[in-house]
């Protein structure tokens, strides 16, 4: 058994309301997170600053892509649109849920649409921070469930901390739950230091009952993470807030280059 310290508690999950095809498959994946954990889901819509200030340059205009008519943007109009953005955004939330019984909560939040900004805003067990790229689209539409693409592999960033630790629970009974494959990530090298790394998740996966492909990377850059793991829309990624790889490549740049869901856990 795993002891009691390696137990992920989970309270809170905080995730950010994108429509991109990895945002639904996001919120799906936070809700089983939430089932799993008896946790609280709470959705963020991110009101963007950026666009905000933008839209308030006088020069600004839209072009309509049917007519090429231009048409001004005020901070008025881009304020009216974020709001029913955000009213969408809430809807998906709920609909997301209602059918697991997940208890939720729901607000906007206004800032610089970063993720480590978001880590420092909301004090959550588990955080899915969204690929920055896909926010200025936030919530657009309907929530549409994608069953025809289920989650094929659980990838998780192991290293020796007790964060760590949590989040490789987490992930083995997140893929357990999705009866997908779960892969876990070892740090470059072949020191004695790595080898105790390898020896630790497996003890821990024997705790789990969980069975797991351990992959070492081969550098400790972006690339090295892609290569390794052949990330694809149909993967997850569930690392420590502060794995090293994170810090040292930059935790947007990390997002922006990764087609799949990503959850932090603190």
């Amino acid at each position: 058994m795993i002891p009691a310290e390696h137990q992920p508690a989970v309270s809170r999950i905080t995730i950010t309301l994108d429509s991109s095809a990895s945002g639904y498959r996001a919120l799906e994946t936070a809700v089983r997170l939430a089932v799993i954990q008896q946790a609280e889901l709470e959705g963020i819509f991110v009101e963007d600053t950026n666009l905000l200030r933008l839209a308030g340059l006088p020069f600004l205009r839209e072009v309509r892509p049917l007519s090429l008519a231009e048409e001004a943007i005020s901070s008025g109009r881009m304020q009216r649109e974020l709001r029913i953005l955000a009213r969408q955004a809430k809807q998906m939330l709920e609909q997301a849920t209602s059918e697991r019984g997940v208890r939720w909560t729901f607000q906007v939040w206004r800032g610089q649409p970063r993720a480590e900004t978001l880590l420092q805003a909301f004090n959550a067990d588990i955080l899915s921070p969204g690929q920055v790229s896909t926010r200025i689209r936030s919530a657009t539409g309907q929530y549409r469930p994608r069953r025809d693409r289920n989650i094929a592999r659980v990838n998780i960033l192991f290293s020796d901390s007790a964060r760590a630790t949590r989040a490789l629970a987490t992930a083995g009974s997140l893929a357990s739950d999705l009866s997908a494959q779960l892969s876990v990530l070892l740090p470059a090298g072949e020191d004695r230091a790595t080898q105790s790394l390898k020896d630790k998740a497996t003890t821990i996966l024997a705790g789990l009952n969980q069975p797991a492909r351990i992959i070492q990377l081969g550098g400790t850059g972006i690339e090295s993470l892609l290569q390794a793991s052949g990330f694809t829309d149909r993967c997850i990624l569930i690392a420590e807030s502060e794995h090293a790889l994170l810090l040292q490549t930059g935790l947007d740049k990390c997002l922006a280059a990764l087609a799949c869901p990503v959850f932090l856990v603190r």
